[in-house]
């Protein structure tokens, strides 16, 4: 077992040497490689039975026919081989990444000499097994530009590299497949995972928590965001669109803001560690933001002042991103 994991890492790290990596990637014929298929060895298995039946009986058909096979694979090989040469890949917008939740990453095809590339498929390296990649084929027009979503599951928050990516064809008869690695340089923003905290601000006293423009109180005036379901709880709280989307049982919660301003504080978890903290902040400012609340956010070394809106909610997240985040990607 050891043997087969080394000879299977030091396979990898060749494959890595040898492929392309930047912004943007186009296929050569050094970053490429070609083999027969099962399909392949099985008709070369019948050429070789019927030269031997066409040698054994002198039979000029069966020489023809033979002769016709070995031909057309030939042709296939150049065809097959030559379908993956000069497409050019790079990376477009990523939707929102969240650390351990599917995410989707945009790659855009472009055929460089301007010729039709027939099934290709592309997908993550981490996918490939037993000869079989979870690979989405698309076809590349002569003009015009081909995009391909995968899915991208990021383990941890901050700046990261997307793994390597495989491309491959069997095109046109799939008696020979042809495949290639490559790696997309730019890297992709992945905020924290975000995590309902136990509680959303310090308990000053009764139900209000406090805020740096005012205080916020529980009750039923307006909708402040959802917490899991404790037994006991009014059913007519229950968000069914929530349930119905798979996310578990939740039930709504309705707060009175005064002042409408929201402070976020690193301090209002001490104790917890570190990436919990990072999680609950998370969460706190995708619900103020859901809510068009205006917040703060304050961690260490950084503070960001009262804001509301898109461009303030990825700043907020961003500094959350980022934060102690060297070494993580």
């Amino acid at each position: 077992m050891k043997l087969t994991a080394t000879i299977q890492q030091q396979t990898r790290k060749w494959f890595g040497s040898r492929m392309p990596v930047g912004d943007k990637v186009r296929l050569n014929q050094n970053s490429s490689y070609i083999w027969p298929t099962k399909s392949g060895y099985m008709l070369s298995v019948i050429v070789i039975l019927m030269l031997v039946g066409a040698t054994n009986y002198q039979n000029n058909l069966a020489f023809l026919l033979t002769f016709l096979l070995v031909g057309v694979g030939l042709v296939t090989i150049i065809y097959t081989y030559k379908n993956l040469q000069n497409i050019e890949f790079c990376e477009g917008q990523p939707t929102e990444l969240f650390a351990k939740q599917s995410g989707v990453i945009s790659i855009t095809l472009n055929s460089y000499n301007h010729e039709n590339h027939a099934s290709i498929g592309i997908g993550w390296d981490s996918g490939y097994k037993k000869g079989v990649a979870n690979l989405i084929y698309v076809d590349v027009a002569s003009h015009g530009l081909t995009s391909v979503n995968l899915t991208f599951i990021p383990e941890k928050r901050g700046q990261q590299e997307l793994p390597r990516m495989m491309v491959s064809s069997v095109f046109p008869f799939g008696w020979f497949r042809t495949w290639a690695y490559f790696g997309l340089a730019r890297k992709v923003l992945v905020y924290p995972h975000p995590i309902e905290p136990p509680q959303r601000f310090e308990v000053s006293g009764g139900d209000e928590m406090e805020s740096e423009q005012g205080k916020k109180s529980v009750g039923n005036e307006d909708f402040y965001g959802l917490k899991s379901y404790q037994a006991g709880e009014s059913l007519s709280r229950i968000d069914w669109k929530s349930f119905a989307r798979e996310r578990g049982l939740h039930v709504r919660e309705f707060a009175s803001v005064q002042g409408n301003e929201l402070s976020f504080r690193w301090e209002e978890f001490e104790g917890f560690p570190e990436e919990a903290r990072v999680s609950f902040l998370t969460y706190m400012v995708l619900q103020a933001s859901h809510q068009n609340l205006a917040y703060s956010l304050s961690i260490p070394g950084q503070h960001i002042g009262f804001d509301e809106g898109d461009v303030h909610r990825k700043k907020c997240l961003t500094s959350l991103a980022l934060f102690n985040s060297t070494g993580m990607g």
